[in-house]
């Protein structure tokens, strides 16, 4: 029995000397201008072919090489988002001004698919075709972005693949296991999809059944898209509520062929696996308990890799039996044969841990309810341990290979400690998995009053914060003072008030002062006035008033 099977690739080679500048640009979030990190970006030619590929940086950054001047367009692809493809452009030996990309989120809505027809067709009734188009565009991003990391080689993969042998009901007979580091992750590849169309999935020979597992290529052709229907329903698996994008042949197909499921999360629109069993085999006992799986996993650069698969077929033997007179040849199963791997680790290529299986990864966004936007470049702590990481341009973080156990995740960055606040979450890790922890610096009105919390003012007095630097040295300035002044009383007989602090080891103040007045910031030391700068704290209760000393030559001791 010979048993290929699940490859992601796609034809993602680039050939052809580089004759044409790079062009660069950076990608965006379409309402709040965050960087989108871990973002494909594909090159089309002119007959919208792939010819390069590429992954944004943390900072939503690209750069793609033509393989010669021509005239391209680029096309995003990120989980979640719609795909972007750009106009037109000319490539060639002259430098270009960067591009700027902006994608929108999409909401995937889930309906309840009809399919019309005796015939089954596969009409889907009025705009539920969308919500499939939906579903199946997500798919597609993931396996694609599967072959795409697969080929670059930048990883090392830590593999342990089985061969398991079972009895007709299941129960494990044998198995093997070796575990080796390795580039690459996908098994063997499938027939092109015109011979499965044409020869089907399985082949039975004289001596072998042969069962062809779908990759990449192969879900997306137009032969398969053409010889099977299509349904969204939906599940709860490990506590998620996932959208299943179920295939199966039309009706009157007779080849050996596929059916399955895409398993997608209905919050991320992530592929998280694909499962799929054979039909139409010929004999019922060959198709009985065959099938495979394939589990997908986004790294923390955006990366994704398929971390768990199997396939399973049974070994059909032929029984004689007595009929009357006659001996008849009858089909019967006398076991299951198996084969599978399973990445138990990924390391980058300077020998960081992006992955391990056994361990559970953290992940989560920071999240500035003050300015309405993530917060970047914010150090993420599992307080006690090395886990240490920084948030990325849309406040998001990911910590892989943490141990079973019960932890404080802690946030550090200069303007939570310019608020005077350590958001602060717990968190109890099992064994394996992903954990999901998002933390948030507090919105300015729980600011306001956590600060400036005066019964007798209350909702009147607001919260003033910031710092103080040395232009000549560009250091924070501790131990100087800020002065605010401001006016109570009417205008015949204005009466002065004032609050006063001192700046701390960082170069931080914050003062409680009144909401909707005209104040003065000034910043004193040795009884001269160094800096000041007017401000009006609104509504929302919190202002941020950074003053600097321009002059080195009078600075506070």
């Amino acid at each position: 029995m010979r048993f290929p099977f699940l490859l992601l690739t796609s034809l993602l080679a680039v050939t052809g000397t580089l004759e044409a500048q790079f062009v660069r640009g950076t990608v965006r979030h379409e309402t709040t201008g965050v960087p989108l990190g871990g973002t494909f970006v594909v090159l089309l030619d002119a007959d919208s072919l792939e010819v390069a590929r590429t992954i944004t940086d943390p900072l939503g950054q690209f750069a793609l090489a033509p393989p010669r001047a021509g005239r391209y367009r680029l096309r995003t692809e990120r989980i979640g988002f719609r795909s972007l493809v750009s106009s037109d452009m000319a490539l060639d030996d002259r430098p270009r001004s960067p591009v700027d990309l902006r994608i929108a989120p999409i909401v995937i809505r889930l309906a309840a698919l009809m399919v019309s027809g005796e015939s089954r067709e596969c009409r889907i009734v009025g705009d539920q075709a969308l919500d499939v188009l939906s579903v199946w565009e997500e798919a597609r991003k993931v396996l694609q972005a599967v072959a795409w990391s697969d080929l670059q080689e930048q990883l090392v993969y830590e593999v342990e693949r089985f061969e398991r042998s079972y009895t007709p009901s299941l129960a494990l007979v044998r198995e093997t296991r070796t575990t080796t580091p390795s580039r690459h992750v996908l098994p063997f590849r499938s027939r092109s999809p015109r011979e499965l169309d044409e020869g089907g999935y399985v082949i039975i020979e004289e001596d072998s059944v042969v069962y062809e597992a779908p990759d990449a290529e192969v879900f997306f052709s137009n032969p398969f898209l053409q010889h099977h229907c299509f349904a969204l329903d939906e599940a709860i698996q490990d506590g998620r509520r996932v959208l299943g994008l179920r295939f199966e042949p039309v009706r009157g197909r007779t080849r050996p062929d596929v059916k399955g499921v895409f398993w997608v999360d209905a919050e991320t629109a992530a592929l998280q696996r694909v499962a799929f069993t054979y039909v139409n085999v010929g004999a019922w006992q060959r198709e009985r308990g065959a099938g495979g799986e394939a589990e997908f996993v986004q790294l923390p650069d955006g990366r994704w890799i398929v971390n768990r698969w199997w396939i399973r077929m049974p070994l059909v033997v032929q029984n004689q039996t007595l009929k009357g007179p006659v001996w008849d040849l009858v089909q019967a199963i006398a076991g299951y044969e198996e084969e599978g791997g399973v990445v138990r680790r990924v390391y980058a290529g300077d020998g960081r841990l992006l992955y391990a299986r056994d361990r559970t990864t953290v992940r989560g966004t920071v999240f500035d309810s003050t300015s309405g936007h993530g917060l970047t470049n914010a150090f993420v702590r599992l307080a006690g341990t090395d886990h240490v990481t920084i948030t990325q341009a849309d406040g998001s973080y990911w910590l892989p290979g943490v141990s079973e156990g019960r932890y404080s995740v802690t946030v550090d960055h200069p303007r939570a400690a310019l608020l005077g606040v350590m958001p602060e979450a717990e968190v109890s890790l099992g064994s394996g998995g992903e954990e999901r922890v998002d933390l948030a610096l507090p919105s300015a009105p729980t600011l306001a009053r956590r600060h400036c919390s005066d019964p007798s003012r209350r909702g009147r007095l607001g919260l003033l914060v910031g710092r103080v630097r040395d232009d000549a040295s560009g250091m924070e300035v501790a131990d100087a003072t800020v002065q605010v002044v401001w006016l109570i009383g009417d205008a015949a007989e204005p009466r002065e008030r004032r609050t006063q602090t001192p700046t701390d080891s960082t170069g931080a103040y914050r003062l409680c002062v009144p909401r909707g007045a005209p104040l003065s910031v000034e910043l004193w030391a040795d009884d001269q006035l160094l800096a000041a700068t007017p401000a009006l704290v609104g509504a929302s209760g919190l202002l941020v008033a950074d003053l600097t000393i321009r002059d080195p030559n009078r600075r506070p001791n």
